[in-house]
């Protein structure tokens, strides 16, 4: 059994009710280097104030920029854009950012991206919502329930704009909205590090996050961010020649601490002996499933984390992992 897992495009859903930050995260994403081809579809282009020395080519609905990203809005048929920009397996997008209207819910967008026309070519990577600190526990009635149902859904949760708020108005709303064990990131200006936006696929994992250029995006400029944030997260792999039990290694990344924020890699399984798996946790979602054969590589176990910088007990973890080893 042969999987294309591998070549499927990761697809990121940004959600957050109206003023959260979610146009200002795109803004910084499109100005970026992220040496990655992706297509941004938001709802209302006009939101968003592109650079003109980015772009290359604009149409009524698409924008192409310099630096390989391709923009358009989400008109009509979601099912549609997503067929038109998936045709070209080659020159397509390599990851898809979606955002979601303000006032919708993101579980829509997720359920058509698991639509089995997209099965071979589509997955969710992540489902990130951002949430505005000052103004979201103003929020009543419906458009309480609407945003509770944003945060549900959410695979990271983004606290924005934590410099308007107290240190205790700050854990009032952290204790009346979300869950115990979400994976909550606290930020101003929508800055956030790239690699939990994009995977794992650009990280060395043999370096610290501290040292990867564009850690943070930044409002002001494109430049890494050198501020405290920027030491916040750290990176640890680990790797193993055995066959691991499923359901153990599945225990582990599933009991795993809230600061452990994604981890990614390649498994050696016992219930799929013919083929590498790609694993793959982001918040408390973890998916498993079966990819090339292994004759296309050489079997082995890697994978890696990410987390808040002391979040990682690299012994303990080490150990568990071990334990996972099929007998």
């Amino acid at each position: 059994m042969t999987n294309t897992l591998a070549k499927k495009i990761p697809v990121t859903i940004i959600s957050g009710f109206l003023g959260a930050g979610k146009t200002t995260l795109l803004n910084q994403i499109l100005g970026s280097n992220t040496n990655t081809r992706i297509a941004v579809m938001v709802n209302d282009f006009g939101k968003i104030n592109i650079d003109s020395k980015l772009i290359i080519s604009q149409t009524q609905t698409t924008i192409s920029l310099a630096n390989g990203c391709v923009c358009c809005t989400v008109e009509g048929d979601l099912i549609v854009q997503l067929n038109a920009l998936i045709r070209d397996p080659v020159a397509g997008p390599e990851h898809i950012l979606i955002e979601a209207s303000g006032i919708s819910n993101p579980s829509k967008i997720a359920s058509t991206i698991r639509y089995p026309q997209f099965r071979d070519r589509l997955y969710i990577d992540s489902i990130i919502s951002i949430l505005d600190a000052d103004q979201f526990g103003r929020l009543e009635g419906d458009m309480a329930n609407l945003a509770s149902e944003q945060l549900d859904v959410a695979d990271i949760i983004v606290i924005n704009k934590i410099d308007l708020v107290s240190d205790a108005e700050l854990a009032k709303l952290k204790n009346n909205w979300l869950y115990p064990n979400a994976r909550v990131i606290e930020t101003s200006f929508s800055k956030f590090p790239l690699p939990l936006l994009f995977g794992l696929e650009q990280t060395d994992s043999q370096k610290n996050l501290n040292d990867q250029e564009n850690m943070f995006f930044d409002i002001k400029n494109t430049t890494p961010d050198t501020s405290p944030h920027s030491q916040l997260f750290d990176t640890w792999s680990w790797s193993c020649a055995a066959v691991l039990d499923a359901s153990k290694l599945k225990q582990v990344l599933m009991t795993l601490p809230k600061e452990i924020y994604r981890a990614k890699g390649v498994c050696q399984l016992n219930v799929f002996p013919d083929n590498a798996c790609s694993v793959h946790l982001v918040g408390n979602r973890v998916e498993v499933a079966p990819s090339v054969s292994w004759e296309e590589k050489t079997r082995k176990t890697e994978l890696v984390f990410i987390g808040l910088s002391g979040s990682i007990d690299k012994k303990d973890l080490n150990e568990r992992l071990n334990h996972c080893v099929h007998i």
